[in-house]
């Protein structure tokens, strides 16, 4: 008996592999057989499998003629487009209490070196307005010809303060590059869904790899709100004037707009600390409004128009639209139109 039990896995152990090399030898034959073409084209079926998008959260900030946020909403007063159809509201928030996660990312290319001490003071000022301890968190990111992550998430202010210490300026503008890495690597699974970017910036993009449109599309693929201040204006430095806006702030100002935030170009001081107490109060108090997209398998890109119910005295602010990607691109079909 005990023979025959040895007998048995001998056997197996010389069987086993043949049968695996058979099915192995096989499956390999058939991929032989296949032509180039066809090779090439499972492949790119692979690779162009479309990302499917569940639902759709948008942030939307509504303010009256005097630019004071508006907070007595309700889901009733809200209609959403997509690509002109009206979408059915799945879910909607209106709490302005949730804790706020915030990026800032510091311009310190060759072109600030004169105002590396004012965007300092500035970032700062903004935190020590925003920041509320064992709530918020934030996190400090300088961008030249690299992107540098400074401070990690924290509400620990003295930390951040630390961290401005041995920045200088130097090498290139690497901004949509510094936008995109922080949204994929950071900002796609905190534990809020209010997440906020500042960018403390003289906009010039000069040096990255990705483009405006990807920084867009990701930032609105994880429901980040970008908000922008543009150092380019000369009253800090005892001259007025410079604020007129160029080619370069046009397209901060989309970066931001298109994300459902807004851009300042504060000329003094004084225009600084209103920029922000505005930033604070839209970044932490916005609706969340979210809904399930027809036919959600569909790349390219799909616009988005939200509405007021019966309260034309009011403005809205929101993100514009967002691109369906397909699996091993970091591209669409469909591009939004520039600065739409």
């Amino acid at each position: 008996m005990q023979k025959r039990k040895i007998y048995f896995l001998i056997t197996a152990i010389f069987l086993i592999p043949l049968i695996l090399g058979i099915f192995t030898s096989s499956s390999l034959a058939q991929d032989k057989n296949k032509s180039p073409t066809q090779k090439q084209e499972d492949a790119q079926g692979d690779l162009e499998e479309s990302i499917r998008v569940t639902n759709v959260t948008l942030p939307i900030i509504v303010t009256d003629k005097d630019n004071r946020f508006i907070s007595n909403l309700t889901k009733d007063n809200f209609e959403v487009y997509e690509d002109k159809k009206p979408q059915k509201i799945i879910d909607f928030q209106a709490a302005t209490e949730l804790p706020l996660y915030i990026g800032i990312l510091m311009d310190t290319s060759g072109s600030v070196k004169g105002k590396l001490k004012f965007e300092k003071e500035a970032t700062l000022s903004f935190l020590q307005t925003v920041l509320q301890r064992r709530k918020d968190k934030a996190m400090l990111v300088t961008f030249d010809s690299t992107v540098e992550l400074r401070q990690d998430f924290t509400d620990d202010l003295n930390l951040l303060t630390k961290a401005m210490g041995p920045v200088k300026a130097s090498g290139n503008t690497s901004l949509f590059d510094a936008v995109y890495r922080i949204c994929e690597e950071k900002m796609f699974n905190v534990p809020t869904p209010r997440k906020v970017l500042i960018v403390i910036s003289d906009g010039a993009d000069t040096a990255s790899e990705r483009s405006l449109d990807e920084a867009i599309q990701i930032a609105q693929r994880n429901e980040v709100v970008i908000f922008g201040i543009s150092t380019k204006g000369a009253g800090f430095f005892g001259i007025e004037g410079g604020n007129i806006e160029g080619e370069d702030d046009k397209e901060l100002r989309r970066l931001c707009e298109e994300t459902g935030g807004e851009i300042a170009f504060p000329g003094n001081y004084l225009d600084l600390e209103r920029s922000f107490a505005n930033v604070n109060s839209k970044a932490r108090r916005y609706y969340l409004v979210a809904y399930e997209p027809d036919d959600p398998d569909r790349p390219g890109y799909r616009k988005i128009e939200v509405k007021l119910v019966g309260r034309k005295d009011l403005k809205l602010r929101t993100r514009k639209g967002y691109n369906v990607v397909k699996r091993g691109t970091n591209t669409a079909v469909g591009q939004p139109p520039a600065g739409k």
